[in-house]
This record gives structure tokens, C-alpha cells and sequence, in this order.
């Protein structure tokens, strides 16, 4: 016989609260959705560390070069390389967060509706975007036969690390044609990862507003178990507000089969980052 009860994984008295095999099974979808919706913004938060590092990197070089006046040739060549390091960097967790966001919210309405929902984007960005195109073409070149970093040039305002297009256009391989045309004889890889990562954040943005309705209600729904398990012990001075210890436990012959932990603090960090994150990212013209 199967049996469903909210408790705490803890030794001592306690009232035990009966639920139903709905009410448990809308506790395990519930969690499984914060679990991730906090994979989601974790993924675009580890490619946005990997942009602005890329960023501070371009920022900070300019600056010393400005100060020291270092062109030397091994000066130059450390610096191709610290770039190249950075772009692979931004090129990878870009690709990652492509590949791997379509595998979030697979209760999300209609069996596949969120993988469509991120193909779509991806597509209209890779239609729309010139930048996006030619990042996503100058990452395979990256990942097959050349690093992205030819050279650089210095200005009074940055220093420019660029991608020779004669040099694609001489050993192209798979790299699109009808994208390479598209190109200056030198493609400034600041500005094309720019606006690829405009791209990438405008769809972020896009697709949280769509399982945000989903997501609140599912921290809504655990953070009501807890009151409700709160509401029902004699001592609430001994329970948890976000619920730590507390489960919603699947028995069968008073032995427990599944039990799902209802905590939320874990929850927070995920609130932090989607705020923090809550913005389509800009850059000046």
C-alpha cells in the first residue's frame, strides 16, 4: 500500500503531514524545474565570466601597452597567445550553452516546446546576425584547423585582435563561403564576439520570460509545503522557514521509496543570477 508524507529527516517528535500522490508528485516536477532553471542561468553565467574576462583582458593590454610601449616580438606573441586563450574560452562555453539549453525544462508544456523554443531563437539570431554567423564559423575553424588569433593592431583606444580573412580564405575547409564574403579583409574578433554575445543574451532573456511563470510557481508550491508542514508542529521555533530537513517522502508497505527534499536556500543563488542577469547586455556604438 503506498503512502505519501511530508516530514523532517530528523530524529525527534514531530507531527507527520498526509498528502496525496498528486501533491507528492507536484513537489518532485516542482523541484526538478528549480533544479533547472538554476543549471540555466549557471550555464549562461559561466559564458558570461568567460566574455567579460576576454573583455577585461582586451581593456587591461591596451592600457600596459599604452604605459610600457613593449612591441617586442615576444611581448606580441605572449599576448597572441593570452588572446588566443580567451576566445577559445568564450567560443566553448558559447557552443555549450547552445548545445546544452535545449535539455532544460523538459516538463515544460508540450513534449520538446522549450528545445523548439531555443532552436528558434538560435536560428533567428544565426539569420539576423552577421557576428553570430561568423563566430559560430570561426569557432569550428578553431576546433579544426587554425586558432582564431592572426594578429593585432594598436590605437589610441584598444588593442584590435583580428582573424585574417586571406588566411581562412586559403586553407577554408568547411568554413561557408557566403559567410567569409561577408567579411573584412580583417574580422576584429572583439567586435564580432560582441555581437554574438548580444545575441546570446537577448535569447537568455527570451526564454526566461518564458518558463518564468513555471519557475515562480514552483518555488511557490515548495515554499507553501513548508509553511504547511510548519503550520501543523506544536514547537515552529524547531522548523526551518526554507525548509531544511524537510521531505516529501513515498512509502510502500511503511517502507520509503522516494523521498524529496523541499529545502529552498539552495534556490536563492539562482534568484541572485537572474537578477544580476536580467538584461539584454549593451555595448556603445
Amino acid at each position: 500500500m503506498d503512502s505519501y508524507q511530508l516530514r523532517g529527516a530528523h530524529i525527534g517528535p514531530q507531527n507527520v503531514i498526509e498528502i496525496t500522490a498528486d501533491c507528492h508528485a507536484s513537489y518532485v516536477k516542482a523541484r526538478h524545474c528549480l533544479i533547472d532553471a538554476g543549471n540555466f542561468e549557471r550555464r549562461y553565467e559561466l559564458m558570461m565570466g568567460n566574455f567579460l574576462a576576454f573583455e577585461e583582458f582586451c581593456a587591461v593590454s591596451h592600457l600596459r601597452n599604452e604605459m610600457r610601449m613593449d612591441w617586442g616580438y615576444e611581448s606580441g606573441d605572449a599576448l597572441i597567445m593570452e588572446a588566443n586563450r580567451h576566445i577559445i574560452n568564450v567560443f566553448t562555453s558559447g557552443k555549450t550553452y547552445v548545445d546544452q539549453v535545449g535539455r532544460d525544462f523538459k516538463s515544460f508544456g508540450d513534449a520538446g516546446e522549450f528545445a523548439s523554443n531555443v532552436k528558434a531563437l538560435a536560428s533567428a539570431s544565426y539569420d539576423a546576425s552577421h557576428d553570430y554567423r561568423m563566430t559560430c564559423q570561426l569557432r569550428d575553424r578553431a576546433q579544426h584547423r587554425a586558432l582564431p588569433v592572426d594578429g593585432y593592431d594598436g590605437s589610441k583606444d584598444e588593442i584590435g585582435f583580428y582573424t585574417s580573412k586571406a588566411k581562412i580564405a586559403a586553407d577554408r575547409g568547411s568554413f561557408k563561403k557566403l559567410i567569409l564574403d561577408e567579411a573584412s579583409d580583417k574580422i576584429y574578433l572583439r567586435q564580432t564576439l560582441r555581437g554574438y554575445m548580444r545575441e546570446l543574451s537577448g535569447m537568455h532573456v527570451a526564454l526566461r520570460s518564458l518558463v518564468e511563470p513555471e519557475v515562480v510557481a514552483s518555488r511557490a508550491l515548495l515554499a507553501a509545503a513548508i509553511a504547511q508542514y510548519a503550520q501543523g508542529q506544536k514547537e515552529r521555533s524547531h522548523v526551518s522557514s526554507t525548509g531544511i530537513g524537510l521531505e516529501s517522502v513515498h512509502y510502500r508497505n511503511n517502507a520509503s521509496i522516494d523521498a524529496v527534499p523541499l529545502l529552498l536556500n539552495w534556490d536563492d543563488n539562482r534568484i541572485r543570477l537572474a537578477q544580476k542577469n536580467r538584461f539584454q547586455i549593451r555595448f556603445p556604438a
